[in-house]
């Protein structure tokens, strides 16, 4: 008999200021500290169940309110919507399908996932749009699956693509892919003098490197979160928010070379700086403006 395949997740991140979300803060202030227990069961119930969303009827709200204390499920609703009025979750599914969703948690999911044979999200429920579709992604996949998001796609369309060559052999290629990682490493360290916003690092997963190659990626992430664990804001006497900087560009999934980047270019998350605008401009466009990391940094070369 063949194995069921899982659809949750076991476990999922949050981080440790998360309490601290302006977000957050705002529907405790209006329910209490008892909407924070409402929230992490919510969580939990999107994660454990279908990996990235969860339907939001009656039931969901009678089974949340069983495993609380002092919250009846009319309780539980209320915080809920609320926490959907302040965009914790995407009102406009929550409206039309009834389900809780977003995009940092359809993110969060398919970077959890990423090792799966599979990860589909279902198109009707996408937020992500074209920032996480392969580009193998076919209609049949589409029509029984929604957005079929898998690592296995990349290697079959880089391997398509060299196919055609057969005078190209592997070595080549890997010199090739090679050297096209050195010139976006070379483009990232010219943003970090300039504030360029055009040669930074991509992610393994969305470039399809070769298994060396994602080894020697993963080494120079740690020691880009090193390196951002070892910044300090200079004594100057200026306002800086340097770790809810750091909290906002994790929670967007940013890439260490970029977020290194950022807190440089912003003079380490001075307060008044023009990217802190940017951070809303993010969550209002709900996944739409596909490189954060990119766009941050080109409003912190405005701002130089």
């Amino acid at each position: 008999m063949s194995r069921i395949k899982k659809r949750g997740l076991d476990y999922f991140p949050m981080n440790t200021d998360f309490v601290h979300d302006r977000l957050v803060r705002r529907i405790l202030k209006r329910e209490g500290d008892a909407a924070l227990a409402v929230l992490l069961q919510a969580f939990c119930s999107i994660y454990s169940g279908e990996g990235y969303y969860v339907p939001a009827g009656s039931l969901f709200y009678d089974d949340l309110a069983d495993s609380l204390y002092q919250q009846e499920a009319s309780d539980v609703e209320r915080i809920i919507r609320l926490a959907v009025e302040c965009g914790l979750f995407d009102a406009a599914l929550f409206n039309e399908h009834c389900i809780l969703t977003s995009a940092d948690i359809q993110r969060q999911f398919l970077f959890i996932t990423k090792r799966r044979s599979s990860s589909p999200i279902d198109a009707r429920y996408n937020l992500l749009e074209e920032e996480a579709v392969t580009a193998d992604a076919t209609d049949e996949d589409v029509a029984h699956t929604g957005i079929n998001v898998t690592e296995k796609g990349q290697t079959e369309t880089f391997q398509s693509e060299n196919s055609e060559k057969p005078s190209q052999s592997t070595q080549s290629i890997a010199k090739q892919s090679i050297a096209q990682q050195s010139k976006e490493n070379s483009l990232l360290d010219s943003s970090l003098g300039k504030g360029s916003t055009e040669g930074a690092d991509r992610t393994s997963a969305e470039e399809g490197l070769l298994p060396g190659e994602e080894e020697g990626q993963s080494r120079r992430e740690e020691e880009y979160l090193q390196k951002i664990g070892g910044l300090k804001p200079p004594p100057d006497g200026l306002k800086r928010n340097l770790d809810g900087l750091l909290f906002n560009l994790r929670q967007f999934g940013i890439p260490p070379q970029e977020q290194y980047a950022i807190v440089l270019k912003s003079n380490f998350g001075v307060i008044g700086h023009p990217m802190w605008k940017g951070f809303c401009a993010l969550r209002e466009s709900h996944g739409k403006i596909r490189q954060p990391g990119r766009y941050l940094l080109s409003l912190c070369r405005k701002g130089d």
